[in-house]
């Protein structure tokens, strides 16, 4: 097809829309992406049939399509709009613009098409070389869905929540994903997107994200976030788990860390400006440096070719907590040789480096294994943590909240090293009043309480490290009036 034809199939007005220059190169229209919104266009500015023709050849032959669509009348009226020509007759009602579907409120941009961009295909940023490529593999979508449902007839054409065959936001997000995925070749992208449902189909992905995995696989995990940069945030911890168990059967190790992938891509929002990759947190506590059995290099390989093959462009950032000394060295050598888009992807902290983690994912969202304030039972406070670093032979003193007026004020705080702690409250214009004051132990996690203030004044808490004299420490501490 033409994109005239195209063009006129879409808005039903097949024979009436202007003609353009044999000699000019017929475009692919963006037919699928396309809906029709009403706007307040005028009439009057649209060329009516009649005084189309009084328009020099010149003009008319220099008409591009996406300028002939930009202006129908709502009631059927027919006519081309030309670019350097505004001129018309006034009638009532409004002319209608199509818009992107991607964009959902901008005009399809006007011009010649260049050549797509991979940093360009995400809802937020397409031009029409992305869209194009996205309406193009759209295209396909209907008779990929259609193969694995003749295969799988009682499967839902889902991925990650989303129907793909919808016009809408949150599908165009996804596959976008495997557009990028596959360097913007529309064939790769549609092979690898066909492969995918079809995994979903024969394994029943759907159901499997609400079945109950054996025992020890439970306890591993945990999904918080957003991480500072809104991303969701997968935190696993290798060192409590027992390998033979978990390791041990490759289908279910896999299937195990499936289901994980999926509550976490659960997470996602989905829409335009949205993160649409994760944050990913491995704990290497109590690892050994030689732990990889081949039970365990054939899970991870098998684990890594389902999430590379059906889980594309989520890989946003992976932090290694408490890793080795020497698996760190070993990867700053080599990290040379990885390109540095890949490089940014990784962040190796050493044993204890707290503050590093808390920069990356705020320490509410962070376990308490992992020194953060994050536990099983929901905490009744919301405001967020500060992060208080005590030097070596010193003490720091922070307010945690100010009371206007009577009420019962909550407060938490730990430390991730031992140091000693006071809970003072200042009442304006009165002598302070300790509330707790102790020693914080690292081991004892999240330490909580409340206290009755009957007016107004400053809950500080002074933390004192004058024991050591060479470490600093890294305290967290949050207090709000609840009541």
């Amino acid at each position: 097809f033409t994109s005239e034809a195209m063009a006129a199939q879409v808005l039903g007005l097949k024979g009436l829309v202007g003609r353009t220059e044999s000699r000019q190169r017929p475009r692919p229209f963006p037919s699928m992406a396309l809906q029709l919104q009403a706007t307040a266009v005028p009439c009057s500015q649209v060329l009516a049939p009649s005084q189309a023709r009084s328009v020099p050849r010149r003009q008319q032959r220099s008409a591009q399509l996406l300028e002939t669509s930009a202006a129908i009348a709502s009631l059927g009226t027919a006519v081309a709009s030309q670019r350097s020509v505004r001129r018309g007759v006034a009638c009532k009602g409004a002319a209608r613009r199509v818009i992107s579907l991607s964009t959902g409120s901008e005009p399809v941009r006007r011009g010649p098409v260049g050549e797509a961009e991979r940093d360009k295909c995400f809802v937020d940023k397409l031009g029409e070389a992305e869209s194009e490529k996205l309406m193009e593999l759209r295209g396909l979508i209907p008779g990929i869905v259609s193969k694995v449902q003749t295969e799988h007839p009682n499967w839902r054409p889902e991925l990650w929540g989303v129907d793909i065959r919808e016009l809408s936001e949150s599908a165009d997000v996804v596959i976008l994903k495997y557009l990028r995925a596959a360097d913007l070749d529309i064939g790769v992208a549609a092979e690898r997107l066909q492969s995918t449902l079809t995994f979903r189909a024969q394994e029943n992905i759907s159901e499997l994200v609400s079945s109950e995995l054996p025992q020890h696989f439970q306890g591993h995990d945990t999904i918080s976030g957003p991480d500072a940069t809104g991303r969701p945030v997968l935190i696993s911890r290798y060192g409590q788990m027992d390998n033979d168990l978990v390791f041990g059967d490759v289908d279910a190790f896999v299937r195990y860390r499936t289901q994980v992938m999926e509550k976490t891509m659960a997470q996602l929002k989905l829409r335009a400006g949205e993160p649409e990759d994760l944050c990913q947190v491995h704990d290497y506590t109590g690892v050994p440096l030689l732990f990889k059995s081949a039970e365990i290099k054939n899970g991870i390989a098998a684990m890594t070719k389902v999430f590379e093959r059906h889980y594309p462009e989520t890989k946003g950032l992976t932090i290694f907590v408490n890793f080795p000394a020497l698996f760190s060295k070993l990867f700053q050598a080599f990290s040379i040789f990885i390109p540095e888009r890949t490089r940014k992807k990784f962040v190796i902290l050493a044993e204890g480096d707290y503050e590093g983690l808390f920069e990356l994912i705020s320490p509410e969202n962070v376990p308490e294994v992992l020194g953060g304030i994050l536990s099983d039972t929901r905490s009744p406070l919301t405001a967020p943590c500060q992060v208080v670093k005590v030097g070596a032979r010193s003490s720091e003193e922070v307010e945690l909240a100010r009371v206007q007026r009577s009420g019962d004020v909550s407060w938490e705080l730990r430390a991730c090293s031992d140091v000693n702690y006071e809970l003072l409250f200042r009442p304006e214009g009165e002598a302070e009043q300790i509330v707790s004051s102790g020693k914080a132990l690292a081991q004892d996690g999240v330490l909580s309480g409340s206290f009755r203030a009957e007016q107004a004044g400053s809950l500080q808490c002074r933390f004192s490290n004058t024991g050591s004299w060479m470490r600093s420490r890294t305290c967290l501490c949050r207090a709000e009036l609840v009541s």
